[in-house]
């Protein structure tokens, strides 16, 4: 009897992983298709007011795992850490409600999706009673969208995409053109390959620095690594997950001489910080309550980002004046 069930819930699983893998690019498809050719698209509105005379310098975008299903359903150690963050850089705007796993940035309890009463039903469950299978499905859609991301066919309409809504919530949040702003993009876990994949299109309408900071980012060797001022990429050294990030894209391996990742490596603009027995997510994760070197690992991280954020402001200068 149970060996009976464990039977259909291992096929329903594989049933759904298979599911995933091939409805990921179609949402992006759709998207396009629905845009038009690119010479056909509205251009973005031109903004001629002056901004205010004290418009913020600095701008922040925090992207977050795949085990969302919207923009904010950040966990609480995550809204620990940027509450924190926010402490940490006062002057900044902290923007945390992009939902980076979808083109259209609809979160998974909205649209027409195939699983959406699925995903209605985990997001209404408490976070102790959710059931793996159920949390599982939600990574494993979310990690598809990781590779499409990534991928040379699909990723350039997806990033694409995921760099208007970036852009839209920034200039919901006061940024207007021709201030030259810097931008940080911090990306935990499979955040980080969204915010280097969406760093292309991103470049082309900031006119300010743009830095990454990856938080035991599983992210791939992409074209939108060449256009970031500075790359901090931190590394737990018992994070398999991130290790894992290493070994399924060829072009960060160390014989990948000409990929952007190793150019960027090449350059300086690319550091690694790594950070001893730090996993991937728990107590002992980037978040975690474990202690390492004194102080709760989610403090040393804040104070990592914190630090990389201000070695960006002073290397970059300040902004040009209106």
């Amino acid at each position: 009897m149970i060996e009976d069930a464990l039977g259909w819930l291992l096929l329903t699983g594989f049933i759904a992983f298979v599911l995933a893998s091939t409805l990921a690019p179609l949402e992006t498809l759709f998207w396009w298709s629905r845009q038009g050719r690119p010479e056909n698209m509205p251009a973005a509105p031109a903004v001629t007011a002056k901004p205010p005379v004290r418009a913020a310098t600095e701008f922040i975008v925090y992207l977050g795992g795949i085990d969302r299903i919207s923009g904010t359903s950040n966990s609480g150690r995550e809204r620990r850490f940027l509450a924190a963050l926010r402490e940490g850089v006062p002057d900044a705007v902290l923007v945390d409600s992009v939902f980076p796993y979808a083109a259209s940035g609809n979160p998974l309890l909205h649209g027409p999706r195939i699983f959406s009463r699925l995903w209605r039903a985990l997001d209404a469950a408490p976070r102790h009673q959710r059931r793996p299978l159920l949390a599982n499905l939600v990574n494993a859609r979310n990690f598809f969208q990781v590779l499409v991301s990534a991928d040379r066919r699909y990723g350039p309409v997806f990033n694409l995409a995921l760099a208007g809504l970036i852009e839209d919530s920034l200039r919901a949040a006061g940024w207007q053109p021709g201030g030259g702003a810097r931008l940080t993009l911090i990306g935990l876990s499979g955040g980080a390959q969204m915010a280097a994949g969406a760093a292309d299109d991103l470049a082309n309408v900031f006119d300010g620095p743009i830095q990454l900071i990856s938080i035991g980012g599983v992210i791939a060797s992409t074209p939108g690594l060449n256009r970031l001022a500075r790359i901090d990429h931190l590394a737990g050294r018992a994070d398999r997950v991130e290790a894992a990030g290493v070994l399924a894209f060829p072009a960060r391996w160390p014989i990948s001489t000409g990929s952007e990742w190793a150019v960027a490596r090449s350059s300086g603009r690319l550091k690694r910080i790594p950070l001893a027995d730090v996993t991937h997510n728990g107590p002992r994760g980037y978040f975690g309550e474990a202690h390492h070197g004194g102080r709760p690992q989610w403090l040393e991280t804040v104070a990592i980002v914190v630090d990389c954020i201000e070695r960006f402001e002073h290397e970059t200068g300040k902004p040009r004046p209106d």
